[in-house]
C-alpha cells in the first residue's frame, strides 16, 4: 500500500486549519456586523429622513386673501407661542431653542414671499403669524370590563385635527385613506403649527383666523430637535395654500438638530428713500 507523500498530508492539514480559521473569522465578522445588519433589516437604524404629514386649513376670510407673490409679498408680525406638550409626558425630551425655530420658520416663509415686519423698513403687516411646536400623544384607555372590552380615545378629536384637519370631510368613511388617517391619529407625534390671523383685527383684540398649517410626524426613532427642521421644510411650500387632503412629504433629517440658517429677509418699504450714493472725490492734481 502506498502512503501519501508527507507534503500532501501537510497540505491537507493546512487546508483544514485554514478552513477553521476562515470560519472563525467569518463568525467574528458576522457577530460584529449583526447589530447593524439586523438594525437595518428590522428598521431600528438611525433614520435619514422623516415622513411629514402636512395639512393647511383655510377659513372663508383666508380664501379672500390671495397668496403672496414676489411682486406682492405679505408682511407679517411674528409671535412665538413656543413649546407645548399635549398628552402623556415624554421623559427627557429636549426642546430646540425658540430663536432657532424662529429662524427656520422665517427662512421657510421668506421662500414663499412672507416677510418679517421691520419697523421703518417694511410696509405695515397684514398678518399676525403665531408659531407653536411640541408633541401630542394619543390618550387611549381600556374600559376595564373583561366581558365587554372596549377602548376610549379621549383626545381623538385633537389628534385627528392635527393629522387631517378639515380635510377629513373630503375623504370617504369607507376608504383606505381614511383608515390610514385614523391609524396616524394613534401615533405619538411631534408637530409644528403656524396660524395666520388678520393683523388689523388683532389690533382690535379680535381673532380672525385666515389659515392654519399643521406639520407632524411620528416621534419614534427621532427627537424633536432633529426633526423640527424637517417639519418646517416640508410645510413651507404649503403655507397659505389650502390642502384638500393630507399631504405626505419626505424631508431629510438634520444632524443633531443643527441647520445652517441665514438671516431672515426683510422687504424694504417701497416708499422709503434710497440711500444716497457716497460723494465722489475728485482726483488730486
Amino acid at each position: 500500500m502506498k502512503l501519501a507523500p508527507r507534503s500532501a498530508c501537510a497540505t491537507s492539514s493546512d487546508r483544514t486549519r485554514h478552513r477553521s480559521a476562515t470560519r472563525g473569522l467569518l463568525l467574528a465578522i458576522g457577530l460584529a456586523t449583526a447589530p447593524s445588519l439586523f438594525a437595518g433589516f428590522l428598521g431600528f437604524g438611525a433614520p435619514k429622513d422623516a415622513d411629514v404629514n402636512v395639512v393647511v386649513d383655510m377659513t372663508e376670510a383666508g380664501r379672500k386673501v390671495a397668496p403672496p407673490t414676489k411682486e406682492k409679498p405679505a408682511i407679517y408680525y411674528p409671535v412665538l407661542a413656543g413649546y407645548r406638550e399635549e398628552g402623556s409626558l415624554v421623559a427627557g425630551e429636549k426642546t430646540p431653542p425658540p430663536n432657532h425655530v424662529a429662524k427656520l420658520l422665517a427662512k421657510a416663509l421668506a421662500a414663499q414671499h412672507y416677510f418679517v415686519y421691520g419697523p421703518g423698513k417694511t410696509p405695515a403687516p397684514s398678518m399676525l403669524l403665531v408659531f407653536h411646536w411640541g408633541y401630542m400623544n394619543p390618550q387611549v384607555d381600556d374600559t376595564g370590563d373583561p366581558d365587554n372590552p372596549q377602548t376610549v380615545f379621549w383626545n381623538q378629536k385633537e389628534m385627528l385635527a392635527l393629522v387631517a384637519g378639515n380635510t377629513l370631510n373630503n375623504i370617504s368613511s369607507l376608504s383606505f385613506e381614511r383608515q390610514d388617517i385614523l391609524q396616524a391619529a394613534r401615533d405619538d407625534r411631534y408637530f409644528v403649527v403656524v396660524s395666520a390671523y388678520d393683523f388689523e383685527a388683532a389690533k382690535q383684540k379680535k381673532k380672525v383666523l385666515l389659515w392654519q398649517a399643521k406639520m407632524s410626524t411620528p416621534s419614534n426613532r427621532v427627537s424633536l430637535a432633529e426633526v423640527i427642521p424637517s417639519l418646517i421644510t416640508a410645510g413651507g411650500p404649503h403655507f397659505g395654500r389650502e390642502t384638500k387632503r393630507p399631504e405626505s412629504v419626505t424631508a431629510p433629517l438634520a444632524k443633531e438638530g443643527k441647520v445652517d440658517v441665514g438671516t431672515p429677509v426683510v422687504v424694504p418699504d417701497a416708499e422709503s428713500k434710497p440711500k444716497a450714493e457716497p460723494e465722489k472725490k475728485s482726483p488730486k492734481p
